[in-house]
């Protein structure tokens, strides 16, 4: 019997926020980014960051919503946006819950401590258990100093008493006993508050598909997630940034003018989520990718997913439902 998922889309649970193109001090193997030569990516990807006035309007519109979270991600590697300072104050200042998806590969601590006072969830794609795996994957040697700022950012909220949490990641492997020694590795440090594998994705089609094909199931994107570029531009899946996306996976553009939740809940999308829920994408007057991904992220699953970390925080107190 299929499943009504309407009552998720009210509102996205969270906002992926591209903050920045083509600057990242990392070379992974798993990321379409890591796979361009860095001389290469500001060509490739671009060079735009998002105004930060821009990055508060998309606050102030998610801080009503007592669900929602904004996820600070980058075509590239968010610490390096200059206004990160000020918009995680801003995000704080105005009880946003938030979240930073970071390589933490930095020698300012003092970012780190603003991470730290100000954001909700602080995660750290570190995917290694030594300095030897991390270089294989990450493609630099900065293992030590990452896993120092992990056990600084892990004291400094403890000795603080701050309410962030930290999170440590992994992409999954075709190795289960390697992800598996990866979590007993970081656990047995007791500096996160969870560590846990990310299922392995290849951007719709950027980089080789591993795993075998993924079950077509309605994908929690479409439902839950909505992902903004640096000008504002939502897509219908946070993969389609990394390439030079047509018009046909545009949903919209935030603005002055327009909302998210106009976007979330307009026409293109709702016939998105039609055929989504069908399995079906053949009826509609545009072309999307998700009829040939392999690995999208079905709805009823027992993988441990964004929405499920999000919900282990405990939304801040200042936030009020928003009456639609």
């Amino acid at each position: 019997m299929l499943k009504d998922y309407n009552t998720w889309a009210v509102f996205p649970t969270i906002v992926n926020v591209n903050v920045l193109r083509g600057k990242c001090p990392c070379r992974c193997v798993h990321c379409p980014v890591g796979i361009i030569t860095p001389g290469e990516r500001a060509r490739h990807f671009g060079q735009q960051v998002m105004d930060l006035d821009l990055f508060k309007r998309i606050a102030l519109e998610v801080a009503t919503y007592t669900h929602a979270a904004i996820r600070i991600h980058a075509v590239g590697e968010p610490l390096l946006w200059a206004d990160l300072d000020a918009a995680v104050r801003f995000l704080n200042q105005h009880a946003v819950q938030s979240w930073i998806f970071t390589c933490a590969v930095t020698e300012d601590r003092s970012i780190l401590r603003i991470l730290c006072e100000h954001v909700s969830i602080i995660e750290v794609s570190v995917n290694a258990t030594g300095r030897r795996e991390y270089l294989d994957t990450k493609g630099i040697d900065a293992f030590h100093l990452v896993t120092d700022n992990i056990a600084y950012m892990a004291n400094y909220i403890e000795e603080n008493r701050l309410p962030a949490r930290l999170l440590l990641s992994r992409v999954q492997t075709e190795d289960e006993n390697s992800d598996r020694q990866f979590k007993t590795y970081w656990e047995g440090k007791g500096w996160a508050d969870d560590v846990f594998i990310r299922s392995y994705h290849n951007y719709n089609d950027l980089l080789d598909a591993k795993h075998g094909a993924s079950i077509k199931k309605p994908c929690l994107v479409h439902w839950a997630r909505a992902s903004i570029d640096c000008d504002g531009t939502m897509v219908c899946c946070f993969n389609e940034l990394f390439k030079q996306y047509t018009p046909d996976v545009v949903l919209g553009k935030v603005s002055g003018k327009t909302s998210i939740l106009q976007i979330w809940r307009g026409r293109k999308l709702q016939q998105i989520r039609a055929g989504d829920q069908a399995g079906d994408f053949s009826g509609l007057p545009f072309d999307l990718p998700c009829k040939n991904c392999k690995t999208c992220q079905p709805i009823d699953t027992l993988r441990d997913t964004s929405e499920k970390q999000l919900s282990r925080k405990p939304s801040p107190a200042a936030n009020k439902d928003h009456q639609a």
